[in-house]
């Protein structure tokens, strides 16, 4: 569920079944049927670094210097360890998805299965965003992104899953810390109070929502771990072992955006439907060819009230990070207000946009399809408390797929063809 919400929203598993065509329609628990996803003026809506990437890399350069954390040399190494967990490849659990749209995915380990679980999955993102065709270092992997424990942002993880084998899964999961430098020592902390709502994976760039910022990763900075403790860091004094809290792995921020101009970097949080300040609580990639790759974000907003806000930010190939323009700032190319309540996640093909938000009926999670300044048709209801949505474009004769994670009972990560 995205930062702010502490309910639970799943779906019976008596739920009907919605599909096709259906225009989101008016009555209680519904948007309004005339209600479009309607463009909005995008010219307030910016994303500023500020210093963070030089006061974080700054940090991240002395460690690795010092030789007390050795950084892998592939994703893939980390991946290969030891396998502490067991995902399957197979939709175990029902989704409600229809045959129709050739439903797939995998299944976590039976320690992440259900809503009595340490961790809360949240963001999807995969190879298939990494690189155009695809696959990163000749595998194909998915990534989701989690907060924990349970309810509480008090961690956040990455969890790796390369099923370029679907019959042999591998399986990595990968600790969120900030580098940090207090009275001398350099040290890396808890990535805290963190829902993770969202990630995008962007050659070496892994990026996490976070409502009020977006934080930014590297591949190049995996951290393997020499001490398994419950303590995160070298120790108060700097002097211990490495610890990522029990993980093998850790992955310390590189920078961070903010929604307006924040120069002691304090965190000064995110407003839903109005103001400046637009919260980030779900982000996809969007690589559209001959055009250039975005990233699209979406607002969740916790009444049943439509006017959550959708927007484009664009992307630069050159870096793997969002684009800044001369005066050092992202700024968004395009943004809606969409009728759809409750939007738990956003992706886009460069033409329509698909959410994961409320269904018609006032209850459950549905994905829902929209054309700009067009009203949005329903496609598809699914079981188990669907949140972000990721877009797979088509590649080399293949098919465009949509994948999302469940973070209720029974979850899955399942992808379908696009409706």
């Amino acid at each position: 569920m995205s930062r702010g919400s502490r309910g639970r929203r799943l779906l019976a598993g008596a739920a009907s079944v919605l599909i096709g065509a259906v225009t989101v329609a008016a009555g209680p628990g519904r948007a309004d049927a005339a209600a479009a996803f309607a463009h909005i003026d995008a010219s307030s809506f910016v994303l500023d670094p500020s210093d963070s990437f030089q006061r974080y890399g700054a940090v991240i350069d002395r460690i690795e210097a010092s030789g007390k954390v050795t950084a892998v040399p592939t994703l893939g190494a980390a991946i290969d360890g030891p396998q502490d967990f067991r995902p399957t490849w197979g939709l175990c659990h029902s989704t409600g998805i229809p045959s129709t749209l050739s439903p797939a995915g995998f299944c976590w380990d039976p320690e992440d299965d259900d809503w009595a679980s340490t961790w809360r999955p949240q963001g999807v993102t995969g190879s298939w965003d990494a690189q155009p065709n695809l696959i990163w270092q000749d595998r194909r992997i998915a990534v989701a992104s989690w907060h924990g424990p349970q309810d509480s942002d008090a961690f956040a993880r990455l969890t790796f899953v390369d099923y370029t084998s679907t019959a042999a899964l591998k399986f990595r999961d990968v600790l969120l810390v900030v580098p940090d430098s207090t009275g001398g020592v350099d040290n890396f902390r808890t990535f805290d109070w963190n829902h993770a709502d969202g990630v995008v994976w962007y050659g070496n760039t892994i990026l996490v929502a976070n409502g009020g910022r977006l934080h930014a990763f590297s591949l190049r900075h995996l951290w393997a771990m020499t001490r398994s403790e419950q303590e995160v860091g070298f120790g108060a004094d700097g002097t211990k072992a490495p610890s990522g809290r029990w993980h093998r792995y850790v992955l310390p921020e590189v920078g961070e955006y903010y929604p307006e101009y924040t120069p002691t970097g304090a965190y000064v949080g995110c407003s839903s439907i109005t103001g400046n300040r637009p919260c980030l609580n779900a982000i996809s990639l969007d690589r559209r060819g001959s055009a250039r790759d975005s990233m699209v974000s979406a607002e969740f907003v916790g009444a049943n009230s439509a006017g959550g806000r959708a927007i484009r930010w664009p992307m630069s190939s050159a870096t793997a990070l969002p684009l800044l323009s001369a005066d050092g700032k992202v700024h968004a190319d395009e943004a809606f207000v969409s009728p759809i309540w409750h939007m738990q996640g956003v992706a886009s093909d460069g033409a329509n946009w698909f959410i994961s938000g409320t269904c018609a009926s006032g209850s459950g999670t549905c994905v829902h399809k929209a054309l700009p300044d067009q009203a949005p048709h329903q496609q598809a209801q699914v079981y188990g408390g669907l949140e972000n949505l990721s877009y797979q474009p088509s590649y080399n004769g293949s098919a465009p797929r949509l994948w999302g994670v469940t973070e209720g009972d029974n979850r899955v990560a399942v992808n379908f063809s696009v409706p």
